[in-house]
């Protein structure tokens, strides 16, 4: 009996310690620790060169064919500048890891802050969009992957208009999601850009 009684004490110790070492596995990394993947996000546009803009004629400007990083619009730069008809919201992922990460689901998201054209300090956030899902991405070792989602800013603003209205900031959300059926979130971002109306 005492022997019984001896191993069911040694089994049962056994299964508490290997309980207790899947526990360590388990758990969360700490703050300190780095995220598996990475995001940035970037608003980029067509726009006029830095050569396009010495004497620009907002009445008659030519073509823009520059991509360039935007971090903030406003009317009077220069004076008379039109706003561009598209923003992207451009999202840059990083595998921070060693191993390759599968599966991944990222999720992008629009939200505008609007309000009056007269009253800006009343205006308020509208609820997020998803503008576009991207499934199944997978990055290798240390790599990095880009994509586009496209703002109609020329189309917001003139639904907007009818109403005197304007479009103060949009707000991009971008959030990655692991893969399975749980999809926990791995990172969520988020970065704004605030257009200013002209006087």
């Amino acid at each position: 009996m005492a022997s019984y009684l001896r191993s069911a004490w040694n089994a049962a110790c056994a299964i508490l310690w290997l309980l207790g070492l899947a526990a360590c596995f388990a758990q969360p990394a700490g703050k300190d620790a780095p995220a598996r993947v990475s995001a940035g996000i970037e608003f980029r546009c067509l726009w006029w060169s830095e050569a396009q803009m010495e004497g620009l004629n907002p009445n008659a400007p030519p073509p823009k064919t520059t991509d360039v990083q935007i971090k903030k619009w406003e009317y009077s730069d220069p004076v008379g500048v039109p706003h561009p008809d598209v923003v992207d919201i451009v999202v840059n992922l990083k595998n921070n890891t060693a191993q390759t990460l599968s599966g991944l689901e990222v999720d992008v998201s629009g939200q505008w802050m609007t309000g009056l054209m007269s009253k800006r300090a009343e205006a308020t956030w509208a609820d997020p969009i998803i503008l576009k899902t991207v499934h199944d991405v997978s990055l290798a070792p240390g790599s990095t992957e880009n994509f586009r989602v496209p703002v109609d800013l020329r189309t917001k603003m003139t639904t907007l208009e009818q109403v005197q209205k304007w479009p103060y900031t949009v707000r991009a959300i971008v959030k990655v999601n692991a893969p399975g059926s749980g999809r926990a979130a791995l990172v969520i971002v988020k970065a704004e850009l605030p257009i200013t109306p002209g006087d």
